[in-house]
């Protein structure tokens, strides 16, 4: 099932909500041949309203997300010469630089040097995005740019969407329903759509009384956050939605992480998670809990970065299969230890020991019942050593 955020991506600029007079704003600019600097929370519809500009403006649309090109040589490679040739196919272009948080303000990575550089003197439509324009690394930028704020949506025009969406989806819902969606969101409609998916799979929503499968749901929009976002902002926090261990969080991802990425991606994301596991092992051992923000960054936004495309098929997430096999691997451990015990105290040597030399020889010598009797050896122990 596709998701629904996509399914429901504006089309026009008329279908973003709650933005109209930025919006009134950004269309009586276009003459002014300047970049634009789009602002505002999380999921307003600073990237909406860019790709529904360029289809009615029928531009070509050329969007890198700032988290992939992050020093002054990638963004030069990447921006420079599609910011520079003209569009093959239609009557212009649209530059979109998506979460420019993400660039680095110091010299040695330069990335926002470079931006600064190219547009300049723009040749096209050129729009960035970010959360917050008021921090003193886009001083420069904030000069050389058309400023458009976008605010965080009021409750009840999430609200509405969220019920147009379930009228059109054939989704049985209360109203009480939506509104607690619409609360959870704290403005962030693509949150609330999201949202809204996970707790209407049976096509029925229903937000209360979380049982496991609630949970389990819980820990399912996390993941889709994360493996399908590579927006860190979007993702840094996702984990505080559900009361599920990190343990638990981590075990899942472990499972479902190969469904999503591949090669030298699914190689970083691995190395993420493994990094948060031995934070985690530092904090079993000597209690250091200030480990825990680490981890939380590793798992969330260090493996959602970790890759450099979506993948657009959406696999079924399952629930780890690691818990069965420690489970299975204790059990064949309690045999291998009761044997060994058993073997340390007629050979009148130590359990290691025991077990370390003695378990390649004892399916040979078990063809003999004196020794079998001689162990005290019960069925279920001699079964598993025929195995």
């Amino acid at each position: 099932m596709d998701p629904l955020t996509k399914k429901y991506l504006p089309r026009y600029i008329k279908e973003i909500i709650g933005q109209e007079q930025s919006l009134i704003k950004l269309r009586q600019s276009l003459n002014l041949k300047k970049p634009f600097l789009v602002y505002g929370p999380t999921g307003t519809g600073k990237t909406s309203a860019a790709i529904a500009l360029s289809k009615e403006l029928g531009l070509e649309m050329f969007e890198v997300n700032a988290s992939d090109a992050r020093n002054k040589d990638s963004i030069q490679q990447i921006l420079g010469s599609s910011m520079q040739q003209q569009s093959l196919f239609s009557k212009g272009k649209l530059i979109l630089v998506d979460d420019i948080d993400a660039l680095s303000g110091t010299k040695d990575r330069g990335g926002l040097g470079a931006i600064e550089e190219l547009i300049a003197k723009p040749k096209h439509l050129t729009i960035l995005t970010c959360i917050d324009p008021w921090e003193d690394k886009f001083s420069k930028l904030r000069k050389k740019c058309i400023l458009i704020e976008f605010q965080s949506l009021k409750r009840d025009q999430i609200i509405n969407h969220l019920r147009n969406i379930c009228n059109a989806e054939g989704i049985t819902f209360e109203e009480k329903d939506l509104q607690e969606i619409a609360k959870y969101s704290k403005g962030d409609l693509r949150a609330a759509i999201n949202d809204l998916q996970t707790y209407s799979i049976t096509k029925t929503i229903s937000t209360e009384d979380k049982s496991e499968r609630d949970k389990e749901e819980d820990l399912i929009f996390c993941l889709r956050k994360i493996l399908k976002s590579k927006k860190w902002n979007e993702t840094i926090n996702i984990f505080n939605k559900t009361n599920e261990d990190l343990n638990e969080c981590m075990l899942w991802l472990d499972e479902n992480l190969p469904k999503e990425y591949s090669s030298e991606d699914l190689k970083k994301a691995y190395n993420h998670l493994s990094r948060a596991d031995v934070f985690n092992g530092r904090i079993r051992r000597w209690q250091h809990w200030r480990f825990l923000v680490y981890i939380n960054i590793l798992i969330t936004a260090g493996i959602a970065t970790s890759k450099k495309e979506t993948n657009p098929e959406s696999p079924e997430y399952t629930r780890t299969t690691r818990i069965l096999k420690l489970w299975m691997a204790k059990v064949r451990n309690a045999k291998k230890k009761s044997i060994s015990e058993k073997i340390a105290l007629v050979t009148h040597t130590s359990k290691h020991r025991a077990q370390k030399d003695t378990f390649p020889y004892l399916k040979r010598i078990l063809q003999d019942p004196k020794v079998v009797a001689e162990l005290e050896l019960d069925e279920e122990e001699i079964s598993w050593l025929n195995k």
